[in-house]
């Protein structure tokens, strides 16, 4: 069953760690926020391990300093967010 996740991510170079997460596979979405934690993301996989994975990527970042996932439930049989078109995204 598809799963999906919101990752919260730390980092001291927010900018440079989007663009670095928004290239791994399987995040759906990516923003910069204002104030803590940097960074959140939208991840999914075919299954709790192959979500794991993405996770698992992104903290590796060399520019990650912590993450924190929270994973998604489907109460209204409404999945993910559509992965949004890489030409519409604003630069930060």
């Amino acid at each position: 069953m598809e799963t999906w996740a919101y990752i919260f991510i730390s980092t001291r170079y927010p900018k440079r760690t989007l663009s670095a997460v928004r290239g791994i596979a399987g995040v759906i979405h990516a923003d910069a926020l204002f104030g803590s934690p940097d960074i959140i993301a939208i991840v999914k996989g075919d299954d709790i391990a192959a979500m794991d994975a993405v996770i698992d990527r992104i903290a590796e970042l060399p520019d990650v300093a912590a993450t924190d996932s929270k994973v998604a439930r489907w109460l209204d049989q409404v999945g993910p967010p559509r992965p949004a078109d890489k030409h519409n995204r604003p630069e930060i």
